[in-house]
């Protein structure tokens, strides 16, 4: 077995002869197919970190590189084995994220739909409706009429 498809990543070292080199003789794989350990994603422990960053700042504006680097890997590779590991690539991820926190804080009762806006990391609330719509089918105000109870007066 290869120690070297085994051995942790590291992205400060140069590539090993046999990755740059394809007509090594030894080379059993083609230089451009993925080990083993990436056919299925990301490990459970990057998983898990990634989506834990993307929680503990779903209301902060983050990029594809902070994510990635909470899971310990190249944000080159951290897309394509987010979207194995999720079935949705990570800006699906966080936005599927941040409209089920928005219908949770919508159904709670009043406020202020640019207060939801701002709590969730969307840059206004013409952004966040859109979003919201084109996400749900309906605006965040319709939403609210539809599933806020209604209390009548006595």
């Amino acid at each position: 077995m290869d120690a070297h498809l085994h051995a942790p990543c590291r992205l400060d070292t140069p590539p090993a002869f046999d990755d740059v080199h394809p007509a090594a003789p030894h080379r059993d794989l083609p230089v451009h197919a993925a080990p083993a350990r990436y056919s299925r994603g990301l490990s459970e422990r990057a998983l898990a970190r990634a989506l834990h960053y993307i929680d503990r700042h779903i209301g902060d504006a983050f990029s594809l590189a902070d994510v990635a680097g909470a899971a310990c890997i190249s944000r080159f590779h951290f897309a394509r084995l987010f979207r194995i590991s999720t079935g949705q690539s990570p800006m699906e991820y966080v936005l599927a994220k941040r409209i089920a926190l928005a219908k949770e804080q919508l159904t709670r009762g009043p406020q202020k739909i640019s207060a939801t806006a701002a709590s969730l990391g969307f840059f206004d609330q013409s952004h966040f409706t859109r979003t919201f719509r084109r996400m749900t089918g309906y605006s965040p105000r319709e939403f609210c009429r539809l599933h806020t109870p209604v209390t009548r007066a006595a």
